[in-house]
Order: structure tokens, then C-alpha cells, then sequence
């Protein structure tokens, strides 16, 4: 049984909000709703994670406590579902996905690993505006020119350690919701990553696969401590050499393995799923062959009807693009004998000349 309030105003007004210890828990105000510069512009989006702040105290720094995640995927149609957190078995901060409606967003149900991490940002508890006579351009405890954008006693927290007891995971039985793998049937991401190769590696490096297989020790070292010994490995010819449940090149992680992995799919295409496509490319080939011939025959069609629109000497139009002239004798000059004059037949007529011309662009060519 847990106690929650909800603050009206916010963009979204039913996330639910508790206390621990008689501490509120409050809206973060990072990443909500802020626009995030990045290089190159592409690469600049607007934020819009919904998170909250609970505050604590020293005891958080010298004793261990009990932090608890509830995730409830969605429905298939992407209704419903939440998430929520606990501290000590206090409630903290929900999410439910009813919500989420206003952004068109949902409760996420994609495959996930957990990450353990404690984080630090010169945006979290570092004094704004920057001190006076500090440029604030690097942080780095020991370098005087680098400590004075520091809080505080900040450098007196280090070096510092971030333990674990133990993580475990639980998953309600015969939820159709609550699949677990890295590749689920209604999430497959392992065709995904297969079908976007080039987003997953690292070209300049001349990576050509996208997940590279992980090295079982092979890292240099002088000593078995390198390689985590007694338990997870030892040095060989200085060569980290792992214990059969670990790996990694120092030999420091454990051998894991997906004990649920992607359902074997051989993915076939049938050859009648081309024939819509092959059927329009040959029709619009077909249309495209009939528009030019069509045009081709009306430019010809124009082009005979402007040749044989051409006048000739007496006044009529030519039959044709090929026309014969006859040359006639003449009575005067000798225009159109030949050189050294012409020889009469024995009918005493001026021997006929038959000369073909072409018309071209409504010029005769001979």
C-alpha cells in the first residue's frame, strides 16, 4: 500500500509522485522538455524524458538500500501498461501509460538490459554562474587551474566506490505481455539490426559486421592479477587466459549467454509478391514505348505535309519529296546546253537532259 500525489499544470498531469522518509519526490526538470544541441544538426533533438528526483541523505553513502523498478509493458494495441519506483519499499514515481496519450507515446516494450552506473555532470550540483576569475573549461581535482568550477569539497569524495550487493529479476508467469529475450516474435531485433547493418558499426574503423564476436582473454599482462586471478583468469606467456565461466579480453565478465534467444525465421519471399511491381514497370514501359511512337509519327506526318506543300516553277505543288525536272532547250543564249554545245539526233531535236534533285528543308539539292 503506497501513498501518491499529482501535480496539476505539468504537461503530464497524471504521473503519480511519493515521498521517502517525509521527502517528496519531485519533477526532474533535465531533459524535460528542452531542446539538446548536437553535432552534426541532425543529430539535435528535443527532449522529452519524464523522470523525477527523490532526495537523500549520508546514510545513502555508507549503507546499502533497496531500490525496486515495476515494469508493466503495454498491450499489443499500445495501451495501458506503466512503470513505477520504489525506495525501501516506499513508492517514489509512476509512469502509467494512459498518460502518455497526449504525445502519442507508450510504455516502451522493447527488448532491454539493465545498466548500473552512478553518474556525475557539471551540470548537477556545480555552481552557477561560474566563480569569478574561473574560465570553467575543465574539472579535474589536483590541477589547479581545473578546481576552481568545483563544488565544495567535491575532490574530497574521491577516489570513491559504487557496490552491489545483488540484482534480480522477476517476470509474472503466462503473461503473454512479458516476454524476455533480445529478440522477441512481435520485437525482432535481430532482423532489425541485420536489415540497418551500417547504424551499428563502426565504418572509420573498417568494421564491415555490425556485432563483433567477444574475445575470450588474448589482452596483454605480466601478472595473473591482470586477469583477474585466482577466480576468473591467469597470465600465460603474457597472454590473459579465462576461467570457463568468464570472458572478456582481461577475463572480468562473466560468460553470458541468451538462455532465451531469437526464434530461427527464414524469411521467403514468394515470387508472386514481385508481380505488382514487375506488372507496373512493364506497363508504364508500354506507355512510355506508345507515347513515343506517337509522337515520332505525328513529326514525320508534319514534316511530309510541310514538304510536300512546296511550289514549284508553274505553279503547282509538289507530288512528293523526290521531283524530276526536265531541262529544255533553249533559244538564244545556251543556258542550258552543254559545254561545247550540244549534238543533234537524227530528228534534229536538242538532245534531253534529265537531272533528280531532293528537297530538304524546302531547298533542292541536286
Amino acid at each position: 500500500m503506497f501513498y501518491a500525489f499529482i501535480y496539476q499544470g505539468h504537461w503530464y498531469e497524471d504521473v503519480e509522485y511519493g515521498s521517502y522518509n517525509g521527502n517528496k519526490t519531485q519533477l526532474n526538470p533535465f531533459f524535460y522538455g528542452v531542446k539538446l544541441e548536437h553535432k552534426p544538426k541532425q543529430y539535435t533533438y528535443q527532449s522529452d524524458a519524464v523522470s523525477a528526483n527523490t532526495h537523500v541523505g549520508k546514510d545513502f553513502f555508507e549503507h546499502l538500500h533497496q531500490y525496486r523498478v515495476e515494469w508493466e509493458p503495454p498491450k499489443k494495441d499500445g495501451t495501458g501498461g506503466y512503470l513505477k519506483w520504489f525506495l525501501d519499499g516506499q513508492f517514489l514515481f509512476g509512469v502509467n501509460g494512459d498518460t502518455l496519450k497526449l504525445t502519442n507515446t507508450k510504455i516502451p516494450d522493447e527488448p532491454m538490459y539493465l545498466l548500473m552506473n552512478t553518474a556525475v555532470a557539471s551540470s548537477w550540483g556545480f555552481p552557477k554562474p561560474c566563480p569569478e576569475g574561473c574560465k570553467c573549461t575543465c574539472y579535474e581535482c589536483g590541477n589547479p587551474e581545473c578546481t576552481c568550477g568545483l563544488p565544495d569539497g567535491f575532490c574530497e569524495n574521491f577516489p570513491a566506490s559504487f557496490e552491489i550487493d545483488y540484482i534480480r529479476a522477476y517476470q509474472a508467469k503466462n503473461d503473454p505481455k512479458q516476454n524476455v529475450g533480445c529478440s522477441t516474435v512481435d520485437r525482432p531485433t535481430d532482423r532489425f539490426i541485420k536489415g540497418h547493418k551500417k547504424n551499428y558499426m563502426n565504418t572509420e574503423e573498417g568494421q564491415k559486421e555490425p556485432l563483433l564476436p567477444v574475445r575470450s582473454g588474448g589482452a596483454y599482462c605480466n601478472k595473473d592479477t591482470h586477469c583477474g586471478y585466482p577466480t576468473k583468469g591467469r597470465c600465460f606467456a603474457s597472454k590473459c587466459v579465462c576461467e570457463e565461466a568468464f570472458t572478456g579480453p582481461r577475463c572480468l565478465s562473466h560468460f553470458g549467454f541468451d538462455d532465451n534467444p531469437p526464434p530461427p525465421e527464414e524469411i521467403e519471399v514468394s515470387r508472386y509478391e514481385f508481380l505488382p511491381a514487375f506488372t507496373t514497370m512493364l506497363i508504364f514501359a508500354g506507355v512510355a514505348f506508345v507515347a513515343f511512337m506517337g509522337l515520332f509519327v505525328i513529326r514525320r506526318r508534319r514534316d511530309v505535309e510541310k514538304y510536300d506543300s512546296l511550289p514549284t516553277n508553274d505553279g503547282s505543288l509538289l507530288s512528293g519529296g523526290m521531283v524530276q525536272v526536265m531541262q529544255q532547250p533553249n533559244s538564244g543564249n545556251g543556258t542550258y546546253q552543254r559545254e561545247g554545245g550540244a549534238p543533234f539526233n537524227p530528228m534534229g531535236a536538242v538532245e534531253q537532259k534529265t537531272v533528280t534533285y531532293c528537297v530538304i528543308d524546302q531547298r533542292m539539292v541536286s
